[in-house]
Parts: structure tokens; sequence; C-alpha cells
């Protein structure tokens, strides 16, 4: 008496694949991707700071990170001995990072983050030391709100 093969054949194995497949496609744009976009921004805007202080502190220049409701710009400078003065290196483009449409930034608008060869906030043009940088980036979609937190040392925090 011949016993039938056990396991699935290659066929079958398809078959299952294309299904998984197929339900897998139907349901991946019905998810919400808007609250992915906080955190993911939150994140990236976090990266961007630590790898801004990163390159001031290993290219021994200032990097200036300007912010406003719906980007930030993040510009070397270089050092003009006349002026004595760090203004924007033209042989560097500024890098322009836009968020997502229903992500915006509140507290933190205005501001400019400028970190110096030690990678430290430096202090402001009358001579006072840098102050603490609190950025909230605000999801207009569900109203979350995600903070994070730049200190004089130049550490950043999300709160």
């Amino acid at each position: 008496m011949k016993r039938a093969p056990a396991g699935l054949s290659l066929m079958e194995l398809l078959v299952v694949i294309a299904m998984i497949s197929i339900l897998g496609a139907i349901a991946i744009p019905s998810t919400n991707r808007s609250v992915l976009n906080l955190p993911s921004s939150a994140l990236e805007f976090e990266a961007n700071m630590r790898l801004t202080r990163g390159n001031a502190t290993g290219r021994g220049v200032h990097y200036r990170v300007a912010i406003s409701s719906n980007s930030y710009d993040i510009e070397r400078l270089q050092f003009n001995s006349a002026t004595q003065t760090w203004e924007p290196d033209p042989r560097f483009a500024k890098e322009i990072v836009s968020l997502p449409k229903n992500i915006s930034i509140g507290s933190g608008t205005g501001e400019r983050i400028e970190f110096n060869s030690r990678g430290l906030l430096e202090p402001n043009l009358d001579g006072t030391p840098a102050a603490l940088v609190t950025v909230e980036l605000h999801d207009e979609s569900n109203g979350q709100v995600k903070t994070i937190r730049i200190w004089p040392s130049g550490q950043i925090q999300e709160v």
C-alpha cells in the first residue's frame, strides 16, 4: 500500500503566498500613517541635531539650525576674520528639512541654534550664556505633542 507524500506542494505554497500578499495589499493603505508622522519627525529632528553637533565638533567649525513653523535649515558657518563673526559658508549648500504636512513646530519657532566647535551652544550676541532651547512638534491631526530640549551643553533630549 502506497502512502501519499507528506507536506505541501510548491503550487500550494505559491497559492498561500499569493493570498497573503493580496490581503496585505488591501490592509496596508487603510492604516493611519499620521500616527507615525509625529514620532518619526521627532526622531529625525533629534538625529539631525545630533548630526549637526557632531559635524561642528568633528570639523572644527560652527553649524547653525534655524527653526521655522514647518521646516528647519541647517547650515555650515565659516569665520570672518574682518568682522570677527561666524557667517554662512558659501561653499556649502544650506540643508532644508521639511516636516510632513500635518506636523508643525510650535514652541521653538524662530530660534537659531548654533553649535560651536566644542559642541556647545554658542552664547548670545550680547554675551549672555546660551539658554535651554525647547522645541515642540505638534501633530495637528490628533493634537499630540513631542517636546525636545537642546541644552547649552549641546545635549539633545526628548521629554
